[in-house]
């Protein structure tokens, strides 16, 4: 028998009807053995619901799905499927003030097993699945056995009535929904007694007990714990009422069903329940406590239930260690009720970083401590190979005359250290030269690729107001006629023949002074200046070439523009370590079909690049069966952008020797984080761990640390981070983390606006930029989850969403998508905008998505960084 396609048995439409958005389920599936009339269930759910009005103010037809015809070899498997997917349906159109709306589906999964699952959108309580169960049962056994009619629900009271009403107010304010999933467990012996024990000595009940661990658990999470000990959390709710409490401040919700009545038989046959393998949540976490029984008589004491987590936060990973933490925690506390719990066991993420960031000094360099040139200068007694150009080699010894003779220039013209100097020539040596004699002579350098630089280009020139801009040849060039004009500014021809004396005395350079400035890529507005230093340079350059085996042997492609601050970074790591620096012509960096033999040609080792240009060697690659000529092609640096993971499988399948490696990080802090990918995903592809020098936490909107798994801000601390932004008194981005900051300790703050969740591993998992989160109908959406979920279809090479946002009030009422479709032999698209719509709607499920599509022509605009230019595309559509 071959397996079942769960997720099209699932799917499998029966006689399903229409779905529209869900509020508040509670549900219960069971597997029976044996046969039912099908007509008979039929009327027997319509009795039900006339005889149970408050129960089931409004319902749904029985939806039947015949499976028989599917060959199941796991039928456990596909009845969770089936009831996870019942579970998250939809329900039908109906005033939120109707009161309950229950849902009946049952299917025949095999000829001996049906499925039977009931959910009620606005449960008023823990037993109301179960008198509808119970109804159900009664009605069958009248229409096939002739057993006497269930009774009508006699009238509410006024009591009753208003209970409900109160319920039905309470589920109209929970306005958020999620898809979850669901992790049962079962603690039984000891610590089921032990919860008893202790509840019976605070006069507290079990529940209460758990409720008190949950909070504990979840407070220490977010750094609020304190000195509370379980005691004084358990006098906080020593009773807890039956039902679900709602635990806003720590985004969960304690469900305790221990009291609801066990269903073991419906419609006359054994019923065995069914847990569905996705759920619908409120929040980020939901314990149900299904029972707590210390009776000893009965067996062993039990402790079970279920932790429902909403996906988007969790894997099944994270949620398995958070249900072991809270175990963990759970004893530990029961045995020493009055230490603060957040000295009791488990050893919590946060916890371990924060008694780091006491315990630990903040990393500071060892050894490499010389400004760069004096690293590179210390390779010219071998007069190894250092730059290749055009056929040419140039050594480590002719490279450091050459950065001295600028150094002599830039004196001659009057510059002096602390001055802004800009490097605005073509690729090659003499380049390499002027950025080196620039770093040495104390000098500020900021570095611009010669060609069109528009508004950008003089962008830069007005923050900088630079003592002069460095080229090689008197050419043509827009922006030094406008720069001359404008400023009057001096340019310095390194290719000139006049003599210029030696500088004397040598520059002084320290590690705090400024070695660079790097510029935004402008993409949403004017370029800001980010200074770093001479310290953040040499120790990210000798980090980076140290790890990455950027030393001697090494062929290592100049492959980022000069606008890029990994540029620098390249160029610095592999002079640093006596790396050989291969520079890239422009006409082929840009050019994938180009780039590959030149990569096999120079057998090049390392090549830094962004994910969306590693997509096309890839296809290059694959397309001209270039694999094997790139056997010396080692390391992978992948940087800019989230790293697909599909990426991975189509690398390892042609360069099944390549290492990858994923690197992220702010230009405030050079870089922050580093992974290298030893397998392959089908998630996303964590960014890793800090780099040495930087701290990471993932924080809340308050400002203290996420639980492993949650989705938070991403704030860096490292004595690397920038000392401002240039010209700009805003400090917004780099206010401390005040609970943790010390007064006076080398280092600062940057909070990056990225977002970011810790994974049970220890490393990072990127979850996309706070400003490209937006609400649509209430709910929030990530545009790179809808990029991550269109670039995956089959027909699309790379996208783009824009959102569009109405003028007066910025609310976003749409969404331009870009696509660049693959195409056929023939050059037609192999997708559609159906197809794509079609496809979202697949991942976001009733979510309504406003879409626009645009089929791009040609590939996506990219600003220096290599990123997708976005303005560039809301620009052009404006204009269409």
């Amino acid at each position: 028998m071959s397996p079942v396609n769960f997720e099209a048995a699932a799917n499998h439409s029966g006689d399903r009807p229409p779905v529209h958005p869900p509020v508040s389920p509670r549900c219960a599936g069971f597997r029976l053995a044996g046969g039912l009339d099908l007509a008979a269930l039929r009327r027997a759910w319509d009795t039900t619901v006339s005889t149970r009005p408050g129960d089931a103010a409004t319902a749904e037809r029985l939806c039947f799905t015949d499976l028989t015809a599917v060959a199941v070899d796991d039928v456990d498997a596909l009845a969770a499927a089936l009831c996870g997917r019942w579970a998250t349906e939809a329900q039908g159109a109906r005033p939120s003030t109707a009161g309950p709306h229950a849902r009946l589906h049952a299917a025949r999964i095999t000829p001996a097993d049906l499925l039977l699952f009931v959910t009620v959108d606005g449960a008023v309580d823990e037993a109301h699945v179960s008198r509808l169960v119970d109804t159900l049962s009664a009605a069958y056994a009248h229409e096939r056995h002739g057993a006497p009619a269930p009774e009508a629900e006699a009238a509410a009271t006024a009591q009753e009535t208003a209970a409900r009403e109160a319920v039905v107010r309470t589920l109209r304010t929970r306005i958020h929904r999620y898809e979850g999933a669901s992790l049962p467990f079962v603690w039984n012996g000891e610590l089921a007694r032990r919860v008893a024990e202790v509840a019976a000595e605070q006069s507290a009940s079990p529940t209460g007990v758990v409720l008190a661990a949950l909070r504990a658990l979840l407070l220490r999470h977010g750094g609020h714990a304190g000195d509370g000990t379980l005691r004084a959390l358990l006098g906080f709710e020593p009773h807890p009422l039956r039902g679900d409490r709602d635990l806003p401040q720590l985004d969960a919700v304690f469900a305790d069903r221990s009291a609801a009545p066990v269903v073991d038989r419906v419609a006359g046959l054994r019923a065995r329940p069914v847990v569905p393998d996705r759920v619908v949540v409120p929040t980020g976490l939901v314990l149900v406590v299904d029972a707590i029984d210390d009776s000893a008589d009965e067996g062993t004491p039990r402790l079970s239930g279920r932790l429902e987590y909403r996906t988007a936060l969790y894997d099944p990973d994270s949620a398995a260690h958070l249900l072991d933490g809270l175990r963990t925690l759970l004893a530990a506390a029961l045995d020493a009720p009055d230490t603060p719990v957040n000295t009791l066991p488990p050893l919590l993420p946060a916890a371990a970083l924060i008694e780091r960031y006491a315990a630990l000094p903040m990393f500071r360099p060892v050894g490499h401590t010389e400004p760069l040139p004096m690293q590179v200068a210390a390779h010219a007694v071998t007069d190894a190979p250092a730059v290749v150009w055009d056929g040419r080699t140039t050594g480590y010894a002719a490279l450091d005359a050459a950065a001295r003779d600028v150094t002599r220039r830039l004196a001659a013209a009057g510059v002096t250290a602390g001055d802004a100097v800009v490097v605005r020539m073509p690729p090659g040596p003499s380049r390499i030269a002027a950025l080196l004699g620039v770093l040495a002579h104390g000098a500020e350098l900021c570095w611009l690729a010669p060609g069109p630089a528009g508004e950008r280009g003089r962008s830069v020139l007005t923050s900088l107001r630079p003592a002069c801009v460095v080229v090689e040849g008197d050419g043509a060039d827009e922006l030094l006629d406008w720069y001359r004009a404008e400023f009057g500014g001096r340019v310095v021809d390194v290719a000139a023949d006049a003599a210029v004396p030696p500088v004397t005395p040598e520059p002084v350079v320290t590690p705090a002074d400024t070695a660079y400035i790097a510029f935004t890529s402008g993409s949403t507005g004017r370029p800001k200046g980010i200074p770093q230093t001479h310290a953040a340079l040499t120790q990210f350059s000798s980090w980076f070439g140290t790890r990455f085996a950027m030393g001697p042997g090494a062929r290592v492609a100049q492959w980022v523009s000069p606008e890029h601050d990994p540029a620098l970074a390249e160029v610095g790591a592999t002079l640093a370590t006596g790396g050989t620096l291969y520079v890239v012509p422009d006409q082929v960096r840009v050019n994938p079909d180009l780039l590959v033999p030149w990569l096999a040609e120079h057998r090049i080792t390392h090549l830094q690049t962004v994910p969306s240009f590693a997509r096309d060697l890839l296809d290059v690659i694959a397309r001209t069966g270039a694999g094997p000529r790139l056997d010396a092609f080692g390391h992978l640096l992948l940087m800019g952008e989230a790293l697909p993971p599909e990426l991975l499988g189509g690398l390892a399948e042609e360069l099944p020797a390549l290492r990858v490696f994923n690197l992220y990080g702010p230009t405030e802090v050079v870089a922050a984080t580093w992974h290298e990918v030893t397998g392959l995903t089908e998630g996303p592809v964590p960014i890793g761990r800090a780099i040495p020098g930087r701290q990471l936490l993932v924080l809340d909107e308050n400002d203290l640390t996420c639980p492993v798994g949650v989705t938070g801000s991403i704030v860096v601390r490292s004595p690397y981070v920038t000392s401002g932004y240039l010209g700009s008194a805003d400090r917004t981005p780099f206010r401390p983390v005040e609970w943790l900051d010390t007064p006076g300790a080398e280092g600062g703050w940057y909070r990056t606006g990225d977002l970011g969740r810790r994974l049970p591993d220890g490393t990072l998992e990127y979850r996309g930029r706070e400003d490209f989160q937006i609400k649509l109908a209430g709910n929030r959406v990530e545009l790179t989850e809808i990029e991550g979920s269109l670039a995956s279809h089959a027909s699309v090479l790379e996208c783009a969403v824009v959102p569009v946002a109405e003028p007066v009030s910025g609310l976003v009422r749409g969404l331009d998508v870009h696509v660049v479709p693959r195409r056929d032999a023939d050059g037609r698209p192999l997708g559609a905008p159906a197809e794509w719509r079609a496809h979202l709607r697949g991942h976001f499920g009733p979510l309504s998505l406003p879409a626009t599509f645009h089929e791009a022509p040609g590939r996506l605009p990219r600003n220096a960084a290599g990123k997708v230019d976005r303005s560039h595309l809301r620009a052009a559509t404006a204009a269409a």
